[in-house]
């Protein structure tokens, strides 16, 4: 789709990606139907159907993924304000993605230790610790990509493909 994309991903190929929360719901939403990015109040205001096809294209440049409780647990709970018929379909494809994607535990007592912890939360400082280890974080946070990049970490700001597609 967008040329730019095997570019940003290409130095990334062989790392496992961490998607975060914001951008997994659209991504799991959109699996359902792009238009309810639109449609549902937790994915309305920020997100379009065009994000879903830039993430789509996105997310098939990687084999491997990797997420944490916290994230799920997020996305779920999102998830599942949507109505019935959707919320059944949503948790189809979010049961699909756990299966297909390592998940690793950070104790909340350790990353909780920190100043970093009072800056990002128990999420997000979780994500940090994924970086650390050589993680992609895949996000459209931009506090959280900006440290990451600061760092040295590998971070990907879904804001600047956005940059690339007219809409």
């Amino acid at each position: 789709m967008i040329k730019q994309i095997d570019l940003i991903t290409s130095p990334h190929k062989d790392k496992f990606a961490v998607i975060d929360t914001n951008l997994l719901l659209v991504y799991l939403v959109g699996c359902i139907d792009p238009q309810l990015i639109t449609k549902f109040k937790k994915t309305n205001s920020r997100y379009c159907a065009e994000d879903f096809k830039i993430l789509d294209d996105l997310i098939s440049k990687f084999d491997n993924f990797v997420t944490t409780p916290n994230i799920l647990t997020e996305v779920s709970n999102l998830g599942g304000q949507l109505n019935d018929n959707a919320k059944k379909q949503f948790f189809v494809f979010l049961a699909q993605f756990i299966q297909k994607t390592a998940e690793k535990y950070i104790q909340s007592s350790e990353i909780s230790k920190d100043s970093l912890f009072i800056k990002f939360g128990v999420t997000d400082r979780g994500l940090l610790e994924l970086a650390r280890t050589q993680h992609l974080i895949i996000t459209d946070d931009f506090k959280l990509s900006s440290f990451c990049i600061s760092q040295g970490f590998d971070s990907i700001n879904f804001n600047h493909l956005r940059n690339y597609v007219n809409y």
